[in-house]
């Protein structure tokens, strides 16, 4: 039985990989949480199926409210999710997850799960960054503030292989803020983190990706909650 929204419909649009199929896994998984609080929920990608046009058509025609589920508001939010859509009817457009205020405390709750008492820590989240545009001023940067962590980025400075070069620990953890579960991942963020534990050893905890908290539901409703006018 819906809830909240028992009229409306939620749609969430992720990035999705040309290189992995399953990289929305997570965002099928979230949107599953939230089919009491809808009539219907979606799920679409920019890159893989079903599309963000496939699934906006099988909601059908009622109003949907739309949450990118992207940890950064640029390119793919403003220009990208809006252009996939466009014609779709009745659309609500709502800031992309990663930009929630609540985000910082779902971070350090993880954090601190994960390391379990292990003592003060030196923390790196880590984006995507922008080759293209280095240097704005990002959302990730404002959770880094509120928990006095470090930034690092895979794709412009500071570079995660520059920050963990520059790690002294006895404890070091880092925690990739990505939506979902593409190259940067499976491949990048495994690898810089390899790299980086013969000099480190045991003191080097990976934390993971946060696109995978279960909290992100709750923050992916509460979205639609505060912008819905």
């Amino acid at each position: 039985m819906a809830g909240a929204f028992s009229h409306d419909a939620l749609l969430l649009i992720g990035h999705g990989s040309t290189r992995y199929p399953d990289a929305g896994r997570m965002l099928h998984v979230h949107a599953d949480s939230l089919r009491c609080e809808f009539a219907d929920v979606g799920v679409g990608l920019l890159n893989g199926t079903p599309s963000a046009a496939e699934a906006l058509a099988a909601l059908g025609s009622r109003t949907t409210h739309v949450v990118p589920f992207f940890m950064e508001d640029g390119y793919f939010t403003r220009i990208a999710v809006p252009r996939a859509l466009v014609g779709g009817g009745n659309l609500r457009f709502h800031p992309p997850i990663g930009t929630h205020p609540g985000m910082a405390g779902l971070i350090e709750s993880r954090i601190d799960r994960v390391l379990a008492g292990r003592g003060p820590a030196e923390i790196i989240l880590v984006g995507h960054g922008s080759a293209r545009s280095p240097g704005r001023r990002t959302a990730l940067h404002d959770h880094a503030e509120r928990l006095g962590a470090r930034v690092a980025f895979l794709e412009e400075a500071p570079l995660l292989a520059d920050a963990l070069t520059d790690a002294q620990g006895p404890l070091v953890a880092v925690l990739g803020i990505f939506a979902g579960e593409g190259g940067h991942v499976r491949d990048d963020l495994p690898a810089l983190i390899a790299a980086a534990r013969d000099r480190l050893g045991d003191g080097l905890v990976d934390l993971g990706s946060v696109g995978d908290e279960a909290g992100l539901a709750a923050l992916i409703l509460d979205q639609v909650v505060r912008t819905r006018t």
